[in-house]
């Protein structure tokens, strides 16, 4: 263990002690952003914390890239100095005003030499230095799998879809290949805010349930047929769930992107375009070809299990770190 302590800056209380790497070198003190009515509220009272609580070319590691990008702008205009290090990017790419500024903090951070991130998919992390017309170096740090979210179904329900999350669900895609398959029986999940964004009539054939406890996810998850991950952005979205469904053994449909394809290929489920024609075929042929489901499944848990564990983890960050 070295003698100077890394920092830790993490937010709203929403990192649980599975979820922190274990083994570092270095003495890790953690600093948690408060709960606040604003969320940038919180993420600066955590910026603001953290650096007070350290002093020059101490390692801050954050949890969540953007208060990384606040610290480096905050070190910027102060003249102070901090390493600063940030776990798996997650800018998304929309053509807004907004975007567009913070594209240009983010830009003016990642070519910075005491600025270091990791990105979850190295097909996503390309595609970021095209987006901001930078180069900059990154490492890849695979989501951690966990293996309290390896649950057994307690009854199959036939003809049955799981559709559920929160990040980059495109929920009115998905509404539509529902309408298309009576046949088919869909369980939406999702958040309050989503539900009252859906535009149209629900159909018989879906069902939808907002703010459900965890154990209720997992084991509706775990007593479907297969899950559908429909995802509106090529930033990392549904990774959790990805992981959650190999624990339970389920075959994923999911949107191709840049991030979903490290995880998601065709031998380990199902990457899809975005085509509502293509989501049906597909949802027809795995309910029809169970056994060929549960192959991929089973390939999809291996690759959790073997690459996305807690030492893999733990060993991104450490090198990671030690990048500082």
């Amino acid at each position: 263990m070295t003698d100077r302590p890394v920092f830790i800056l993490y937010g709203f209380s929403n990192v649980s002690d599975e979820f922190k790497p274990k083994g570092l070198r270095q003495k890790a003190i953690y600093v948690e952003s408060p709960v606040a009515s604003k969320r940038f509220v919180g993420w600066l009272k955590g910026c603001l914390s953290v650096i007070r609580c350290t002093k020059t070319n101490d390692i801050i590691f954050c949890w969540y890239d953007f208060q990384a990008v606040m610290l480096y702008w905050m070190c910027l205009l102060t003249g102070m100095r901090r390493r600063l290090c940030c776990l798996n990017l997650l800018l998304k790419k929309k053509d807004t005003a907004l975007n567009r500024i913070v594209r240009t903090l983010y830009r003016k951070a990642l070519i910075s030499k005491n600025f270091y991130a990791s990105v979850t998919s190295p097909y996503y992390g390309e595609r970021l230095k095209q987006w901001l017309d930078i180069d900059f170096n990154y490492i890849v740090i695979h989501d951690l799998f966990h293996e309290n979210w390896i649950y057994e179904s307690t009854k199959i329900k036939d003809n049955s879809v799981f559709v559920g999350g929160r990040n980059g669900r495109d929920w009115p895609f998905m509404l539509e290949v529902a309408q298309k398959m009576e046949h088919v029986n869909f369980l939406f999940m999702m958040e309050p805010n989503d539900y009252e964004h859906l535009r149209g009539g629900v159909p018989s054939n879906v069902e939808i349930r907002t703010s459900v406890t965890f154990n209720e996810f997992m084991q509706e998850m775990a007593n479907s047929c297969l899950v559908c991950l429909p995802l509106n952005t090529e930033a990392p979205a549904g990774l959790m769930v990805v992981f959650q469904a190999a624990g339970c053994k389920k075959p994923v449909l999911i949107t191709k992107t840049v991030t979903s394809e490290e995880y998601v290929t065709p031998e380990r489920g199902c990457p899809l375009e975005r085509s509502i024609d293509k989501w049906v075929d597909a949802i027809d042929y795995y309910l029809e070809h169970p056994d060929e489901g549960s192959r991929k499944a089973k390939v999809l848990y291996d690759f959790c299990y073997s690459q996305c564990g807690i030492q893999q983890y733990s060993k991104g960050i450490q090198d990671l770190i030690d990048l500082c």
